[in-house]
């Protein structure tokens, strides 16, 4: 995440999520689900299609496509590594339902002027599951701070932002679990970025958080995960 800190997240396999919410007295309200844009606990976890024209969709298929030929380049974090992205934090091994996640993070492609680049992910994300390998599941994109990020998709490329806490310019940090920050920072949102999974459908592949289920139905969890059965709504 950038402006955040990059590493490993750790999170329930009954949910599989990227970032659990921030304590607050009340639910955040959901926006419309044709915003382009918001905290990543208000907007919903899937696009809805049907809200994006023929040619946005089109669009969102191609991006789709150049990302998932992209990936074909990392396979593996020792491939991730090669190619200048910060690998130190692997993960430790977790407990059973458990499932960590690697964000890989490139230095280089986070202070360039390309955005929503298939060949130049801010960041790679990699799914730790006990007793299997390490394995590229999505791609993160993101955008310097104060900047929106390209929608070419309409609705299907929402951009999300994590809430933060920051001392003047410097790299924001996530909140205690409370929600609050410590002493001198302040709370705001972070920079903007996407997540594209690599499942096998194009809903599933602009969700805001790890999509579980069809991260199961595309092989890269296994299925005892987030029942990944198919009829399970």
């Amino acid at each position: 995440m950038r402006r955040t800190n990059l590493g490993v997240v750790v999170v329930c396999a009954a949910l599989v999520v990227l970032a659990a919410p921030v304590a607050s007295a009340s639910k955040p309200r959901t926006l419309p689900p044709g915003t382009l844009r918001g905290n990543e606990h208000r907007l919903d976890q899937y696009p809805t299609l049907a809200l994006a024209t023929p040619g946005q969709r089109a669009a969102a298929k191609r991006l789709l496509a150049d990302i998932r030929t992209a990936a074909k380049r990392w396979p593996t974090v020792g491939a991730a590594a090669a190619a200048g992205f910060d690998t130190h934090t692997v993960p430790r091994p977790g407990r059973d339902l458990t499932v960590h996640f690697l964000h890989a993070e490139n230095r280089r492609f986070s202070q360039d002027t390309h955005f929503l680049d298939p060949q130049r992910p801010e960041a790679l994300i990699y799914a730790n599951v006990p007793g299997w390998p390490l394995r590229l599941v999505g791609l993160m994109f993101a955008m310097p701070r104060g900047r929106h990020g390209p929608t070419p998709g309409g609705t299907i490329t929402r951009w999300h932002t994590h809430t933060v806490c920051t001392v003047g310019n410097k790299r924001g940090l996530a909140p205690h679990p409370d929600g609050s920050c410590p002493p001198g920072a302040t709370t705001r949102q972070g920079s903007e970025m996407m997540h594209v999974w690599l499942t096998g459908d194009l809903r599933s592949a602009f969700a805001i958080h790890a999509p579980g289920r069809e991260l199961g139905y595309a092989h890269l969890l296994p299925a005892v995960y987030c029942g990944h059965r198919r009829g399970n709504a």
